[in-house]
């Protein structure tokens, strides 16, 4: 199991303000503390070509106006620099019809979660998605 590491660059896309927060709020209380947290998936796209900036966690949900999730996870596994990144897609029931999981399964997508969901399911699947202890982020915490 790898080392936990709670500087981990976490981006957080959302278009839903109360989402984002509720995430966002999750995911301090593990003790995560570099979360970039945008509305905009333009915005997103913007930081994802920007080598400068370190992720190394992305959580994007899917059906947002403009640019969906699945071209933020295309962008991201085409790019050189980014295409190792961890990537989990955050959906809600009526978005998961197979064609769409099985173009993400095609993307490498690492991980799917459901909306709603609470704080344990995304507490374990982002300790599965890292390569974690399932209780590793409870002993960071």
């Amino acid at each position: 199991m790898k080392t936990v590491n709670l500087d981990l660059p976490i981006m957080l896309i959302d278009d839903d303000g109360m989402v984002r927060s509720i995430v966002e709020e999750y995911l301090r209380s593990y003790g995560f503390r570099n979360i970039i947290s945008i509305r905009d998936p333009k915005d997103a796209l913007k930081v994802i070509r920007d080598t400068k900036v370190e992720i190394g966690l992305i959580l994007s949900d899917w059906e947002m106006p403009g640019i969906n999730g699945l071209t933020l996870l295309k962008a991201v596994r085409n790019s050189p620099r980014r295409g190792a990144t961890k990537f989990m897609m955050i959906t809600s029931q009526q978005s998961m019809e197979r064609f769409k999981i099985t173009k993400a399964a095609h993307l490498k997508v690492n991980d799917y979660l459901v909306k709603p969901f609470s704080a344990e399911a995304l507490r374990r699947r982002i300790c599965q998605t890292m390569g974690w202890s399932e209780d590793a982020l409870e002993l960071a915490g």
